[in-house]
This record gives C-alpha cells, sequence and structure tokens, in this order.
C-alpha cells in the first residue's frame, strides 16, 4: 500500500476473541494504522461455511465469476450485515479477510482452497485473504530469547489437530505451554517486527528449502517475491495424510502489516 494514499480498510475475521484483540494490538503498537474500530466485522464461524454461503449465493463456481461484489455480499448476509450497516461501504478501498486453515474442517478440500486464496488476492479488488496455520495463534508460538531459529522446524502435527475440540483444542494448549508471548497486552512493536521476520524466514525457507536462519536480509529479499499460493501447496503438500501428516506454524496475518506499509518493518536503504 502507498503510505501517501489515505485508505479506509475493512477487516473481516474469523473470531470474535483472539483475532479481534491480536488486530487491536497491532492498532496500538502502530498508530499510523488507522483503521475504525468498526471496520474490524468478526464473521463467527470458519473459512468453509464462508465457501458454503458463496456457494448458495452464487453458485459452485463462485470463485470463477468476476462480478461479484464482495461488500454487497456482506451487507446481505445475516452473519455480518448488523455489523456493516452502519458503515458508509462505498468508501471501503481495501478489505482483508483473516481466517484459520482449518486442515481438521471435514468440508476442507485442498483444491478448492486454492481457489479461494486466488479469489481474494488483492485487497483492493475482491479482499486479500490471510490464512493462518493451523490457526490465529500461530502468531505467538516463538519462544524467547529472540530470534528463535526452531521455529523455522515448529510444526502442528495433524492428529493434534483432528483431537482438539473447540473447549479442549490441543493446539492452544501446545502454545499456551511452548511460547515466551503468552501476554499480548506485553507485545511490543518490536516484538511484531520479530515476529514478521520469523515469518517471513520461515515461508522462505518451506517454500525453497534455501538459507535456514533467521535475518532481517532474508526476510526482505523473501518479501519483494513472496507467494501465499506458494505457501499454501506446501502446507497442503505435508498434512494431506491426517494421521502422519503435519501444518508447519505460520502466520501470515502479520503480513498485513507490510502490506500496509513496509517501512515499518524495512528501511529499503539499508534493510
Amino acid at each position: 500500500m502507498s503510505s501517501s494514499t489515505k485508505r479506509n480498510i475493512l477487516l473481516l475475521v474469523e473470531g470474535e476473541s483472539a483475532e479481534v484483540k491480536l488486530f487491536e494490538r497491532i492498532l496500538t503498537c502502530f498508530p499510523e494504522i488507522e483503521i475504525n474500530p468498526d471496520n474490524i466485522l468478526v464473521y463467527k464461524t470458519n473459512l468453509w461455511t464462508l465457501n458454503t454461503d458463496l456457494k448458495d449465493a452464487f453458485g459452485d463456481d463462485w470463485h470463477t465469476q468476476e462480478e461479484i461484489d464482495f461488500l454487497d455480499f456482506l451487507k446481505s448476509s445475516n452473519r455480518i450485515k448488523k455489523q456493516i450497516e452502519n458503515l458508509d461501504t462505498a468508501k471501503i478501498t481495501d478489505i482483508f479477510l483473516i481466517f484459520d486453515y482449518e486442515r481438521q474442517e471435514p468440508k476442507f478440500n485442498a483444491e478448492q482452497l486454492e481457489k479461494i486464496l486466488e479469489f481474494f488476492n488483492n485487497s483492493t479488488e475482491n479482499g486479500q485473504l490471510y490464512i493462518n496455520y493451523p490457526m490465529i495463534e500461530s502468531y505467538k508460538h516463538l519462544k524467547k530469547p529472540l530470534p528463535d531459529t526452531d521455529y523455522l522446524d515448529r510444526i502442528c502435527k495433524c492428529n493434534i489437530l483432528t483431537n482438539s475440540h473447540k473447549k479442549n483444542n490441543q493446539y492452544k494448549k501446545v502454545v499456551g505451554e511452548e511460547s515466551g508471548f503468552t501476554d499480548l497486552r506485553k507485545i511490543e512493536a518490536e516484538d511484531l517486527r520479530q515476529f514478521i521476520i520469523h515469518n517471513l524466514c520461515k515461508a522462505s525457507y518451506i517454500t525453497s528449502k534455501n538459507k535456514k536462519e533467521i535475518s532481517k536480509e532474508i526476510a526482505y529479499d523473501y518479501w519483494k517475491h513472496f507467494d501465499l499460493i506458494d505457501i499454501l501447496n506446501v502446507q497442503n503438500k505435508c498434512s494431506d495424510d491426517l494421521e502422519s501428516g503435519f501444518v508447519y506454524i505460520l502466520c501470515t496475518c502479520l503480513f498485513f502489516i507490510l502490506e500496509y506499509n513496509s517501512r515499518y518493518i524495512f528501511n529499503e536503504n539499508n534493510i
């Protein structure tokens, strides 16, 4: 995004707790990011239900239809219309969608998920989808002190996801036990910068198997050509077998900060 262009951003997030609290913290740490709190909308269900809702509204091939107006869809959706009805949607310039990977979801379909990500690939058009692997709590699945080089190989086995329940989520329990950043209120802007660098370096490593290290230089080089589809394809391949497969821990929603203004993370003259 251009730092000189006034943006009116709409955030559509999956859950009303972790996602909202994380983005409220991001806005506190980076006050230059101007988002009206009323523009953070909660869908209150997962990406696969959103997919079903879009199918019901536009047909099974909704992702191929260029004429779909996603904002109009949201305004007519019973799940979201009360949150959006008082917004001046004509002034919305960018839409970002924040959802979990949901590998354990019975409706999960790798080919369909790629089509969904291809549809939501531009914030100023249909919207930009960021998928968190395996879920939003991945943002804090790092250990102190940073850099946490073990993060590059940190995974979540699929059987942990398939055995999880809403009231007893095993992955969240693992994060609570392993994270050095469990108190969101104590996470500062520099922590978020380091989280982004770690996730860029990890995305670079898992998609290319090049340098296995955490550095600002590697993160910057990857950022210049990063591809969310490449990340998705790696995750789909690794998690194909729910018994023996795994998901790389990766939080792509933090890349929103870079999309807004990469200078919050990188000084492009000296990185």
